[in-house]
């Protein structure tokens, strides 16, 4: 009998030792939960707030780009437009010259050395017209005279030209080269009078 209750009293000792650490082992389980479930929310948080610090500079950046390419889009804008507005007024200005102006242009500064045999190519003019005028420039020491187009002989800008033109006289030996072009005038005219002739075509 005595044997049986001290087996009753060892059992209920093991039981309640057994619910002892049960429920040490549920609190704790609990605990980690809650600090797990914390944590998490605090990661999302902090992914959260560094997603919005990350998109913020971001949009700090482009505003920054954009404010940046305002003044830069501003001038090339300015700049074509001067650009064209000169080349329209070039244009119109070459379309109220004869063909013998034209020539007289390209021919400006051009002093041909006598003795020297050359040949021309001459584009953009009626062929006849240019063909006596280069003989009366130069003579007897051309030896040949032929048509071509634009940009076959030489590589040219066309500087917003309309009508391209031009004399180009080589050397028979090819030792010397004259491009007598409009594209070449035109451009040399922009590069050394731009501000003059913007001045004079927007009255500033």
């Amino acid at each position: 009998m005595q044997e049986l209750r001290s087996t009753d009293v060892l059992d209920k000792e093991i039981q309640t030792e057994a619910r002892r650490k049960a429920d040490k082992i549920l609190k704790k389980a609990k605990e980690d939960s809650a600090q797990i479930v914390s944590s998490v929310d605090q990661n999302i948080e902090k992914l959260r707030k560094e997603k919005e610090e990350q998109e913020n500079r971001k949009l700090e950046a482009f505003e920054k780009n954009q404010k940046a390419a305002v003044p830069l889009e501003k001038a090339r804008f300015e700049v074509s437009y001067v650009q064209e507005k000169l080349s329209e007024g070039v244009n119109e200005w070459l379309s109220g010259l004869d063909i013998q102006k034209h020539l007289d242009l390209l021919f400006k500064n051009y002093k041909h050395q006598k003795g020297i045999k050359v040949h021309a190519y001459i584009y953009g003019f009626d062929f006849k017209t240019a063909k006596k005028y280069v003989e009366k420039v130069i003579g007897t020491d051309l030896t040949s005279c032929e048509e071509t187009v634009f940009g076959k002989i030489v590589a040219e800008e066309t500087c917003g030209l309309n009508n391209l033109e031009g004399v180009i006289i080589e050397a028979d030996d090819k030792s010397i080269r004259f491009c007598l072009t409009m594209s070449r005038v035109i451009g040399n005219l922009f590069d050394t009078n731009r501000m003059e002739l913007a001045s004079a075509l927007f009255g500033v």
